[in-house]
């Protein structure tokens, strides 16, 4: 044997193990449920400690979920689904090459008492979980968005950066358990809305309009290419407009009041904010909303969220007049 071969014996004599030690991986595998039994359809979340990469899992029809990581220390959690839980979190788990890591959670359910809200969601989440397809697109060539939209909220929220004030008042309002939220009484929240409730689109090539089933229902999206008016008058919703950038709907809002609240946290805003939102379908039945809120009057950086939604393209929504059956305060002062 030449010198330069018992040279090639002996380095993969030395790193042959340490490549195989990389190469193998462990098992994190489980279960999700609630007190209604198996949860299908959420969102597993493991995340290396060290190098920050995020290992995803769908739970199947009896809850159950498997994750193949390299070993390591993570956190492992199960982030918000709908409405329905908090978000629960496992930490320090280890981890190692060849071995499985058993981890079940027991989901402590969320609004319950509410017709409608959790279950239906989940419900029409699993309803259309198989649905795939090709990214349509409109006659003009840009994607089209058109139908309807389950929205969810933002799976992983980074922390709110408040200013002073608005901390203390956001704070207030989590005491009070939000007890003077505008559409406790009727009124319209903004629409960087981010919770799960149902959404049509309805889209032309100069205007698109967007339906639900809160206050006022409605909002315009222009696309004629007009700006913002030069001294917009502050309304709920305020005034939007929008562009395309490639496959991305990138829509800019301006012109609120000072009056609603950014949901579903409660945070507090000025009439100085700007929303932007950039809508993506990524395919025949799922679309990501990015939203960025810019207020220097409340925040000390912009405010992101990342939200996934999913096509409902046999549900339809309802009527709702908020007066005719509004529980809300009723329901905060038998709390």
């Amino acid at each position: 044997m030449t010198r330069f071969a018992i040279a090639l014996s002996l380095v993969a004599s030395l790193i042959g193990p340490a490549v195989l030690a990389q190469g193998a991986r462990g098992t994190i595998a489980g279960s999700v449920s609630d007190t209604d039994g198996p949860v299908h359809t959420a969102d597993i979340e493991a995340r290396n400690k060290v190098t920050g990469t995020v290992y995803r899992a769908q739970t199947d029809v009896r809850g159950r979920y498997s994750l193949s990581v390299p070993p390591g220390t993570y956190e492992v959690a199960v982030p918000p689904l709908g409405f329905r839980t908090e978000r629960k979190a496992e930490d320090n788990k280890i981890v190692e090459a060849g071995k499985t890591l058993s981890l079940d959670f027991a989901l402590a359910r969320g609004n319950d008492a509410v017709v409608g809200d959790d279950a239906a969601f989940v419900a029409i989440r699993k309803k259309y979980i198989g649905l795939k397809g090709p990214l349509p697109r409109a006659a003009n060539g840009k994607p089209d968005l058109s139908g309807v939209w389950n929205a969810n909220v933002d799976a992983n929220p980074a922390p709110p950066p408040l200013l002073p004030w608005a901390e203390k008042e956001w704070k207030q309002r989590l005491a009070n358990d939000l007890k003077d939220l505008p559409s406790s009484v009727c009124l319209p929240e903004d629409p960087s809305w981010s919770i799960p409730i149902l959404h049509k689109i309805v889209q032309t090539p100069t205007l698109i309009v967007m339906l639900n089933e809160g206050e006022p229902g409605y909002r315009q999206i222009f696309l004629d290419g007009r700006p913002h008016p030069k001294n917009p008058d502050p309304t709920w919703q305020g005034h939007s407009i929008g562009r395309w950038e490639g496959d991305t709907l990138v829509v800019d809002t301006v012109g609120f009041n000072d009056k609603s609240w950014l949901m579903p946290e409660g945070f507090p805003h000025t009439d100085q904010m700007r929303i932007i939102e950039r809508y993506r379908r990524v395919d025949l039945a799922n679309m990501t909303r990015e939203v960025t809120v810019i207020d220097p009057g409340a925040f000390t950086k912009p405010l992101e969220r990342r939200i996934a939604w999913q096509l409902a393209p046999g549900e339809e929504l309802f009527e709702s007049i908020c007066n005719e059956n509004n529980k809300f305060l009723e329901n905060i002062s038998n709390k």
